[in-house]
């Protein structure tokens, strides 16, 4: 599978993106300085309705605006999901409360369309553009904070608070310029809070579909498709020997960078974005040496009463191992590496699926992703085999259905339903099958042609090789992706 930098990921934005009420915002990650938990806010007298107060924020006084309040919501009572993004607002930090942060995402600009002249009681002047995702099932407002809260930063009472944090900082002698900070992305495992690094997290997703990979440690969950790349997925639970746990709506996966290679890393639930002085963080117990290594250090806050602790990701799992499941690579690779990248020119590697009881695969260098079935339109006077067209993130696709290009019975679409989508010379089609079984690797020796005749009663021509496993009790037909995408 290709890596590195495609020309789809200069047109993308990353958004930090938060709820305030029913609706989902989200906000150029470049314009939040952090993410905290709702500390204790003291009121300003006489200042403006949507003003919460002030806190103060490692030495500095940091105004504090009632989002619900500012875009004419009810106001809520803050819960244990209410954090506060910190804004650059014309080069002074202001807090804006929101009723929970959703994650950071990728977002396509293709997917972004204008905002509409009249959007509920927000002002349109803050907006700008509306995010359509799912096939428009999940609507995201892109809000422009900074010209959202910008006005506020003229106000004067907020001019004196941030005036007179300025002249204490000055009297002290405190300069929050001078002191060293970590910045962090807090996790919870277990009830425990863990972090990592903000310049080792590349972004945070929630859980796609994720392909089951053989052999591998129990800890490794499988791999997914993240733009044209193969990401394996650790789960940290596994890998600390903790109980196992259902993914659900707080699961999220951090994409890490691991040293020189990416993985995704499993955890419960992100706590916040974070700064910490460095003075605070105290180097790890030796309980072993791998806990020694894989542990960066132990950050105390509130007087020791919560810990943190800091995982430095590139001890975590060996790169080697994680070649060995993504086919990815470094830029210099040792000798080992290179034993390990020649043996991979002698196997194949697989996505495996299932039509009818017949199992079939696809080179996974021709797989982009694999999607839940979505919604199709329909397209006239189009060959029978194909079932319409899908919107894959602004990109308008064909659906293939291998049932009828294999003149199979139909069959009702389930949950188990897939759409894979494969890229053959710069074109892209969905092939829909019945379900995806997993990835695979094996030596290409157990590869022979495919009898004219195939048992399936498929034409032999889509097939360039039958996998034999097993011992030849599991044969797996491989599809040659050029003669199913013959049609365009």
């Amino acid at each position: 599978m290709a890596t590195g930098l495609s020309n789809d990921s200069f047109k993308e934005r990353q958004l930090v993106t938060f709820l305030l009420g029913d609706d989902e915002f989200g906000t150029d990650i470049m314009d939040v300085k952090e993410i905290i938990r709702v500390p204790d806010i003291t009121k300003v007298p006489n200042a403006p309705s949507y003003v919460e107060g002030a806190c103060n924020l490692r030495g500095n006084v940091l105004p504090i605006i009632d989002g619900r309040k500012r875009f004419n919501l009810e106001r809520k009572i803050k819960d244990e999901n209410s954090r506060i993004l910190v804004i650059d607002v014309d080069g002074k930090a202001t807090g804006i409360v929101v009723d929970k942060v959703s994650e950071v995402l990728r977002v396509n600009t293709a997917d972004i369309e204008a905002p509409p002249q009249i959007v509920k009681n927000l002002d349109t002047n803050y907006l700008n553009g509306i995010v359509k995702l799912d096939n428009g099932n999940r609507l995201i407002m892109l809000l422009d904070v900074v010209s959202a809260l910008s006005i506020h930063n003229a106000d004067k009472s907020q001019s004196n608070e941030q005036e007179d944090s300025h002249k204490n900082s000055t009297l002290t002698g405190t300069n929050i310029e001078a002191v060293e900070e970590e910045q962090l992305v807090s996790f919870l495992l277990d009830q425990e809070e863990y972090a990592i690094g903000i310049m080792k997290v590349k972004e945070i997703i929630r859980v796609p579909q994720i392909v089951k990979v053989p052999n591998c440690g129990n800890y490794i969950e499988g791999v997914i498709s993240l733009r044209n790349d193969l990401l394996p997925i650790i789960n940290l639970r596994t890998y600390f020997g903790m109980s196992h746990l259902e993914v659900n709506d707080h699961t999220r996966i951090l994409v890490v960078d691991m040293g020189n290679v990416t993985a995704g890393i499993m955890v419960d639930k992100i706590s916040e974005v974070l700064r910490v002085q460095a003075s605070i963080i105290q180097p790890p117990p030796k309980f072993s040496t791998q806990s020694g290594e894989q542990l960066k250090g132990v950050a105390k806050l509130n007087n020791g009463k919560r810990m943190i602790l800091i995982l430095e990701p590139s001890k975590l799992i060996s790169v080697e191992e994680i070649v060995e499941i993504s086919g990815s690579g470094t830029r210099e690779q040792s000798a080992d590496q290179k034993s390990i990248a020649s043996k991979m020119l002698d196997e194949e590697r697989l996505v495996t699926f299932k039509i009818d009881m017949e199992e079939y695969g696809v080179k996974i260098a021709n797989v982009q992703e694999i999607n839940r079935m979505t919604e199709i339109t329909k397209m006239p006077r189009a060959p029978y085999y194909i079932k319409g067209i899908v919107n894959l993130r602004g990109n308008v696709i064909p659906a293939l259905d291998l049932r009828r290009l294999f003149k199979l019975s139909e069959k009702q679409v389930t949950d188990a339903t897939r759409i894979i989508i494969v890229d053959f010379n710069g074109k892209r089609t969905g092939i829909v099958v019945d379900s995806v079984s997993e990835v695979i690797k094996f030596e290409k020796s157990l590869i022979e042609a495919p009898p004219d005749i195939l048992s399936s009663g498929i034409d032999s021509d889509y097939v360039e090789g039958v996998g034999k496993l097993d011992g030849g009790k599991r044969m797996i037909l491989i599809l040659d992706i050029s003669k199913v995408m013959s049609f365009s």
